[in-house]
This record gives C-alpha cells, sequence and structure tokens, in this order.
C-alpha cells in the first residue's frame, strides 16, 4: 500500500468526522484540504469525490450495512464502513483495494476489534454483491435516493413522476458554468484562452460559457477577473432585470455578490449598483470581487432587508431578491440538506415575505424586481409570489420561471420578473 492512498482515505476519515461529530461544514472542510492537510491536486481531487460520495448515499449506504450487522456501530466504527462501501459500490475502486485501504486506516483509529468488525463485514459485502444489489432496488425511494423521508414526500407531492428525475439530478456532479466580464473580453476570446490552458468551453451567450472539461483550470484563472462562477439559474435572474448604464439598481441580499457583479456589467460599468447583506464581514468579498473584475460603481452596506433602508424608498429601476431559502434546488453541491426535515424550513417563510415586501418599496414607477430562489419548494416560490402580489396593488407578474436541477442548468432555480405598474 502506497502512502499516498492511505493518506487520502485517512483524510477522509477525519474529515467526515469533523462533519459528523463536530458539526463542520463539508464545503468548508473541503477547501482546507490543502492548509489542513497538504494534499496533492489529484489527491484532493479523491478526497472531496469520497466525502461527497458518502454524506450525499449516507442513507443508502447505513441502509446496506445494516444489512450485515446485527447492531447500530458506534460513529467512528461507522464511517469507516460508509468510506469502504462507497469505494466498492460508486467509485472505481476495485472492492479489495478498498476493502485494503480501508482496513489499515481502522488499525490507526480504532482499537483491534472494531478493526477486525470493519474488514470483516467489508469482505462480506464484497461477497454478497447481488443480495446488495437486489436490495437497493428494493429499497425505498427516501432511502434509494437518500434524502429524508420529509423531502422525498414534498417533491412527489409537488412534482408527480418528475420527482423521479430531481431525486435522480442530485447525485449527478453539478455543471460550471461561467459568467463572461465583457467589461473585459468576449466569451469566444474567454473560450479559447481557456483551451489554450488545457480546458474545454463552450459558449452557451455572449456572457455564458460552459465548462465541459478542466473546471480546475478554470478555477485557477479567476484572478485574471475575465469572468467569475455563477450557476445558469443565477445568471438568468440578473439577465430578467434588463439592466443598463446609468440605472441605480438595489441588490437587498447580496452576498455572495454575484447578481450585483453581473448587474454592473451588464449596465457597462454605468450607474450605481447598492449592495445589500445583512453579515457585514461579507461585504468585503463582494468588494474584492468587483476590484479584480474592475467593476466601481458597487456602494456595499451592512442592513437586514426584512426592514426598509428610508435612502432609497422610491429610488430604484431595478432591485434583485434573492432570498435566503431552503435550498432544495442545490442539494447535489450542498448534501447536508438532503436529511433536513421539511418543516426546518418554516421560518424562513416569514422572512421571504418581508423581503421581497421591503425590497418592492424601493421601486420606481415601470421598475422591474425580480424574485429568486434556490429551491424546488413551490411555497417559497410561487406561493411567496402570489402573496406579495395579493398583498401589495400596482405590481404585476410579467413572468415566471423554475430550472429543474436535470436540465442543463444542473440545479433548481425559480424566478419571477415583478413590474411595478
Amino acid at each position: 500500500m502506497s502512502e499516498v492512498k492511505y493518506k487520502t482515505r485517512r483524510v477522509c476519515f477525519e474529515v467526515l468526522r469533523r462533519i459528523a461529530v463536530d458539526k463542520a461544514y463539508s464545503n468548508l472542510e473541503s477547501a482546507n484540504l490543502y492548509n489542513n492537510y497538504g494534499l496533492s491536486i489529484n489527491d484532493r481531487r479523491f478526497v472531496k469525490t469520497l466525502v461527497f460520495g458518502v454524506l450525499e448515499r449516507q442513507l443508502l449506504l447505513d441502509y446496506i450495512i445494516a444489512l450485515f450487522v446485527n447492531k447500530k456501530p458506534d460513529i467512528e466504527t461507522r464511517l469507516l464502513l460508509r468510506i469502504g462501501l462507497q469505494q466498492i459500490m460508486f467509485m472505481e475502486v476495485p472492492p479489495s483495494a478498498a476493502c485494503d485501504e480501508t482496513v489499515d486506516v481502522a488499525k490507526n483509529v480504532l482499537d483491534k476489534s472494531r478493526a477486525g468488525f470493519v474488514n470483516a463485514v467489508l469482505r462480506n459485502i464484497c461477497r454478497n454483491e447481488k443480495k446488495v444489489r437486489d436490495a437497493v432496488e428494493k429499497a425505498e425511494g427516501y432511502i434509494k435516493y437518500s434524502v429524508s423521508e420529509s423531502i422525498y414526500g414534498l417533491l412527489k407531492e409537488q412534482y408527480g413522476e418528475t420527482a423521479e428525475d430531481i431525486l435522480k439530478s442530485f447525485y449527478d456532479k453539478k455543471t460550471l458554468f461561467l459568467r463572461v466580464n465583457t467589461l473585459k473580453t468576449t466569451a469566444e476570446e474567454l473560450c479559447d484562452k481557456l483551451g489554450s490552458e488545457g480546458a474545454e468551453a463552450v459558449k452557451v451567450s455572449d456572457g455564458t460559457i460552459e465548462i465541459i472539461k478542466g473546471g480546475g483550470t478554470a478555477v485557477r484563472m479567476i484572478d485574471g477577473g475575465e469572468f467569475f462562477i455563477q450557476g445558469l439559474g443565477s445568471q438568468y435572474a440578473v439577465e430578467s432585470l434588463c439592466a443598463t448604464g446609468g440605472q441605480t439598481v438595489i441588490d437587498v441580499c447580496a452576498s455572495p455578490g454575484g447578481k450585483s457583479l453581473g448587474a454592473a456589467i451588464d449596465m457597462k460599468n454605468r450607474g450605481t449598483v447598492i449592495s445589500f447583506d445583512i453579515h457585514k464581514n461579507k461585504l468585503s468579498l463582494i468588494e474584492k470581487s468587483a476590484h479584480i473584475l474592475g467593476i466601481d460603481i458597487i456602494k456595499t452596506s451592512a442592513f437586514d432587508s426584512r426592514g426598509v433602508c428610508d435612502e432609497y424608498i422610491g429610488a430604484a429601476d431595478r432591485v434583485i431578491c434573492d432570498v435566503p431559502c431552503s435550498g432544495l434546488g442545490v442539494i447535489s453541491s450542498k448534501p447536508e440538506i438532503r436529511y433536513k426535515n421539511v418543516s426546518d424550513f418554516t421560518g424562513l417563510y416569514d422572512t421571504q415575505k418581508q423581503i421581497i415586501a421591503s425590497g418592492s418599496k424601493y421601486l420606481k414607477k415601470g421598475g422591474v424586481m425580480v424574485y429568486s430562489t434556490c429551491t424546488l419548494k413551490k411555497y417559497e416560490n410561487e406561493e411567496i409570489v402570489r402573496g406579495f402580489l395579493r398583498d401589495h396593488s400596482g405590481f404585476e407578474i410579467a413572468f415566471e420561471k423554475t430550472f429543474l436541477p436535470y436540465e442543463r442548468a444542473g440545479e433548481g432555480f425559480y424566478i419571477a420578473k415583478i413590474i411595478k405598474v
């Protein structure tokens, strides 16, 4: 066994232990793989794949493990069984190697008895592959797709047969889209530049590029200021604003800043973009991104947009209202959401209602507000907008659109364009 292979599995265990025991966030742990463990690029890629695979299939992995054990193991033993099983079932790792490498980690982090238990269970699973495959095929839907019963039921209720396609797509790798900074370059030029660095990119529109191959290359080029990473749904939300130079745009929940930046680019860096966020410490990230992109019309301000900033009442041509939401559309990149109960999200509804109502007060007559979320829950989407229109005269909906995660966007996203008449 090579030192590299041992190291990666051990890191997977340590990362998953921190997430399970210390309640660390998976995205932060993954972002710190180099700083915390000194892993090479290839090793980081392997660890991320294995860690996220374990997190996104946790219910299914535990269901399979339960077929071979009489008593639920302790958390550390369970983590190692998940690590081994994920490799055996869902990765291109030879079963014998998956067992050997995982058991070697067990011998270093567990006592002899538990390490022997891990070895016995994993090898028993390898000998009974047909039993495992048959059991997975017969498993209840929420187990097969590894989401809470609550989320599974919600999607089935609201999307019917389409829910199966949505649930399958949660296992898919997220598509990487770039927002082209047309202040500095064009989509064609950027595609050529990415190609010269070994990536493969295709133009979606004048402002959008899809990365087909070489996502890591693109990420390493981001400080050049010719693009930033932004999902297709988010880009469409900004496009729907139809912001132009000289206008005033208010982004009421701006962090991490992509929609403010996109609006500023559409405005050709002429006019004013006011970016509010309740978290003051996040505003510097927006300012840094604007500097890299060569944008100087964004003004940031710490503000809780459940309220109204009197200074800007009736002052905006455009309002971006991307509200806090349950995130059910981006489960593929935020696996922790999978196991939430729908009731966990009820506190968001009042916040969403308050923010859309407050944001509307900034609009001039004829102004446009785009309300958006990254969830598939209709109560946070269509019903929030319907409620707003019912309670506020002088507004009408121009259109609304839901992106489904099995479509090209690769994530669930909702947009409503509202006009002050």
